[in-house]
């Protein structure tokens, strides 16, 4: 092949290289197109639109299977009828057509006159006004012209007048001509409205329908790039007012997108689509009423980030180890990692409710949210904060009792049983401090059961020894009646007895004092008898009351006391006592105060029992016992355990799983829970010192006790939610929450029902009627009364008096039902401790505080009222000046002597009216009927009910109160 020719004036070379330089341009170009595609596409393709487009398919669905569920509820005789109609209304149109043709042309024929009468009637406005401005300014400037220009502008305005009276009557001829055609076609046209009434959800559903329902517009729109103008597929966020993040120390306003997924959260008729497409629970109480949504938001209850709008970077928490597996198999790792350097992980699921605290700070309870109140009430029960320290609960009361006088009640054998093992002497809520290591050594075991003795032989030695005198004989049947009747089941229970134990709060009620069972192998006699006489004589901070019990009964109660034994625990082998082991241990406790040879020489100065109590109180130390019990010596030690003020906000990373991770979900919840259940688990498998081990005891917690106190416990929170966006307590509030902390404290909810909660007696009582072949029905009767009704909004405060409840409060030996046995115990308040339960119930029921008007009486009002009394034989129940009617205890009523004093004259007659609505149970009779035509003396009054109602009222007010003012008849 020849060699090419060269062109004059051109470069082969530049040639080659042009071309390979397009080669690579193009190429690149193709490169750069790709890579800009797919660009744009990451940056289009985001998690939340596949959320959203599979929740349009959903709601699309679901409106379809609406609107046949709309048609399903249209009744079919109506509908067929409406159809009928509507075929009779075609009919008379075709028959009529002549005449409605004629009659719609009448209509646009007067319309047409209309019309053109009322432009002419707007434009002559518009001229009168031109022709005002012109007189005005003619008038001013005095021209000669001005009362030309007054008569014209006259003359055009009676012509507008004249034009308004034609513009009228012919819309009076347009609306005549429209009503001939409504008369002509009233069938079909009544008919079409009957339809439209009818299917009104269905079209209604249809025009959604039409909305949402995809279509070209919907493709087009949320096309990459065409997006940015107006798509449907879109973030969704809320802004709530007066709330921060806290991001890098800096406060943020919050914004969450959580809707942008959860599309359905505050839409009814999704409660059981998948998530995230399901509708909130509770949805009136948590995304309207007291907390809409678009005030409170989501992050504020659930925490997470807010801004978000992945799921990861949401910062879900998983609430088990196999959510978290599931979870993972949606990430690139295949194993869900929480969003790292985020403070505050979202709220696993069951725990949302201790984020309440935030915005109900102050409250004994916060409402709706039972897990969290339950966590809180048991936190307080086992007396967490006193190892603890936890901000806020500095001033409760130990929750163990004082141990500085141990040995006048009980013995040392018991005691070095019963603190090795509490749980194998009786059901309690005293932890296990030893032998509850997963990984427990022949060795460990040993070391346990010598700082067991040592601590027992500490505790002794420190104790007060006085000795209390025996007791009188009692009567051991006599004893357990009085027992079982008095009231002691209302806070103590015997054995697995679990009466009235319905969920975990009304466990608390009946174990607000220790089980009885097994007390007389715990206790002497002396001291039993004692204490049940005068508790406080013997430990002043007990929170059990005085039953004001005589000498032969509680010389019974002793007895029958002292005969639940269990000698099997006495039984048991003494934990050994090994003294060199002791002497082990007491050397590594001074080798961490002083050098090798000052320990040495420290250890061979003391005797045998100095060692053991050496022992005994470097033990008590380390495992906080005072934290609980007041013990000689640690009047002022500090609590042993981390403090919990912030636990709720603490980081994933600061927490020791030990060789438990991977085996628990790797969340705060999932840690505390675990440690809860097995408190030394995280030292499972690992090399340390004794000193270095951890030390919180068992409590032998219920999985559901265990989940609730991890609520309580994720409550303590570091977040701070501006004053503005909490809830303020009114001053009523206020008094409400002191006092209900008092009935917290004293159990009144173990023998009186306040709300939903409480009462736990009742069962007690009913048990005893069930056995006994009495009426169960009677219970109500016999047990005490309930203190408000959330039904009836009424109680205690609107019940009785304030200086009447003062009065009794100090001293309830004045009995309301002295036929009982049950009565109220004698609690020795403090003055200001009255004050607050009275008002705390005044205020719970809106009604005057501390007096209320005595009210006068009219005289022909009380006559009429007393032979009301005596038709309905009142005292067939009731007691009237103290002398007892001749009846069966659950028959008999209060005295009504005492109805002057004790109760509110606005409550006699709500109570009149309904007893069954105020006091659920009741055996009062109704004896105003719903009907007023049923009255029983339709005679009397006129048979008007509230008139008879306010008379038997006046009667009462005069029973037994010789000071009540009767105003003289007019």
């Amino acid at each position: 092949m020849p060699p090419a020719k060269h062109e004059p004036g051109r470069d082969p070379e530049m040639a080659n290289r042009t071309q390979t330089l397009n080669l690579v341009f193009a190429l690149s170009s193709l490169g750069m197109l790709v890579v800009f595609s797919l660009m744009i596409w990451a940056d289009y393709d985001r998690e939340w639109k596949t959320y959203q487009s599979t929740f349009n398919r959903l709601d699309v669905k679901y409106t379809e299977q609406q609107i046949q569920e709309a048609l399903g509820k249209v009744d079919a005789a109506r509908r067929q009828g409406v159809q009928a109609e509507l075929q009779q209304g075609d009919k008379e149109i075709a028959a009529r057509r002549a005449d409605i043709g004629k009659a719609q042309a009448e209509v646009e024929k007067a319309h047409g006159i209309w019309y053109g009468l009322d432009q002419e009637y707007r434009f002559t406005k518009a001229n009168i006004d031109v022709q005002r401005y012109v007189y005005d300014e003619a008038a001013h400037r005095n021209e000669k012209s001005a009362p030309r220009k007054k008569t014209d502008l006259e003359a055009l305005e009676k012509h507008w007048t004249d034009l308004r009276v034609k513009v009228e009557e012919a819309k009076a001829n347009e609306d005549a001509a429209k009503s001939r055609v409504a008369e002509l076609e009233a069938t079909k046209l009544d008919a079409e409205k009957k339809q439209k009434e009818l299917f009104a959800e269905r079209d209604r559903l249809e025009e959604k329908l039409q909305k949402i329902r995809p279509n070209w517009v919907y493709f087009v729109r949320n096309l990459p790039i065409l997006d940015l103008a107006n798509p449907s597929l879109k973030i969704n966020q809320i802004m709530p007012g007066n709330l921060i993040d806290d991001v890098n120390f800096t406060g943020t306003p919050k914004v969450d997108r959580c809707t942008t997924c959860h599309l359905a959260i505050d839409k009814k008729g999704y409660e059981n689509a998948p998530q995230p497409f399901r509708t909130h629970p509770d949805f009136e109480t948590f995304l309207r009423g007291p907390h809409p949504i678009e005030k409170v938001g989501c992050t504020a209850c659930h925490q997470g980030r807010g801004r978000a709008t992945g799921f990861q970077n949401a910062a879900h928490t998983p609430s088990t180890r196999e959510q978290e597996k599931e979870w993972g198999k949606y990430t690139h790792s295949k194993e869900y990692q929480e969003l790292r350097f985020w403070d505050l992980q979202m709220m696993a699921r069951g725990h949302t409710e201790s984020q309440c605290l935030k915005c109900h700070s102050g409250v004994v309870e916060v409402p709706k949210a039972e897990h969290l109140n339950t966590g809180t009430l048991l936190i307080e029960k086992y007396g967490c904060f006193g190892c603890h320290k936890i901000k806020g609960w500095e001033g409760l009361r130990k929750v163990g009792p004082d141990l500085t006088r141990v040995v006048t009640k009980t013995n040392p054998e018991w005691i070095v049983r019963w603190i090795k093992e509490p749980r194998g002497f009786r059901p309690t809520r005293m932890p296990q401090i030893w032998d509850v290591r997963l990984d427990e050594t022949a060795g460990q075991k040993a070391r346990n059961d010598t700082e067991a003795s040592a601590v027992a032989a500490y505790v002794v030695e420190k104790s007060a020894k006085d000795a209390y005198p025996d007791p009188p004989r009692g009567d051991l049947p006599a004893g357990r009646k009085i027992f079982e009747s008095v009231g002691c089941l209302a806070c103590h229970r015997v054995g697995d007895d679990r009466r009235g134990i319905v969920g975990l709060e009304a466990a608390a009620f009946r174990e607000h004092g220790p089980n009885l069972a097994g007390t007389g192998s715990k206790v002497k006699a002396g001291w039993l008898y004692a204490w049940v006489r005068n508790p406080k004589g013997y430990w002043h901070d007990t929170k059990m009351p005085n039953l004001r019990l005589s000498e032969k009964e509680a010389a019974d109660v002793t007895a029958y006391l002292m005969s639940l034994k269990n000698e099997a625990f006495l039984a048991r082998p003494r934990p050994a006592f090994d003294q060199s082991l002791r002497d082990e241990i007491v050397l590594e406790y001074l080798k961490a105060q002083f050098t090798v040879k000052q320990a040495g020489e420290r250890l061979a100065a003391m005797g045998d029992q100095e060692r053991t109590l050496f022992l005994g109180e470097k033990t008590i130390g380390r495992y906080g016992c005072f934290g609980c019990h007041t013990v000689t010596g640690f009047e002022k030690s500090s609590p042993v355990g981390v403090e919990l003020t912030e636990e709720g906000s603490k980081l994933v990373e600061r927490l020791d799983f030990g060789f438990e991770e991977g085996r628990i979900a790797n969340t705060l919840p999932a840690w505390v829970q675990r440690k809860l259940m097995e408190p030394r688990a995280f030292d499972h498998g690992k090399v340390k010192r004794p000193d270095e081990l951890l030390r919180m005891p068992k409590f032998h917690f219920a999985p559901e006790e265990a989940d609730a106190i991890v609520t309580g416990v994720m409550s303590f929170t570091k977040e701070q939610v501006p004053l503005a966006a909490q809830k303020q307590l009114s001053a009523d509030e206020k008094y409400i929450e002191k006092g209900r902390r008092l009935v917290r404290n004293l159990n009144c909810q173990g023998c009186h029902q306040i709300g939903a909660k409480g009462g736990t007696i009742k069962a007690v009582v009913t048990d005893q009627l069930e056995s006994s072949g009495g009426d169960v029905l009677q219970a109500v009767a016999l047990s005490p009364p309930m203190l408000y009704n959330e039904q009836s909004r009424s109680g205690e405060g609107a019940r009785v008096q304030t200086p009447w409840l003062h009065g009794f409060l100090k001293d309830p030996s004045n009995k309301i039902r002295p036929w009982l046995q049950i009565h109220m115990p004698t609690f020795d308040f403090e003055e200001e401790e009255v004050n607050a339960i009275t008002r705390y119930f005044a205020a719970l029921d809106s009604v005057p505080y501390p007096y209320e008007p005595k009210p006068k009486l009219d005289p022909v009002l009380v006559a009429t009222g007393k032979d009301l009394f005596g038709r309905w034989q009142c005292v067939r129940c009731h007691v009237v000046a103290g002398k007892l009617p001749n009846q069966e205890p659950a028959n008999m009523a209060p005295d009504l002597a005492k109805v002057p004093e004790r109760l509110r004259t606005a409550w006699i007659a709500q109570w009149l009216a309904d007893p069954g609505r105020i006091q659920t149970g009741t055996r009062m009779p109704a004896n105003f009927p719903t009907d007023p035509s049923e009255n029983a003396y339709p005679d009397i009054l006129g048979g008007d009910q509230k008139k008879q109602i306010e008379a038997v009222r006046s009667y009462l007010l005069t029973l037994g109160s010789p000071g009540t003012r009767v105003a003289e008849a007019h």
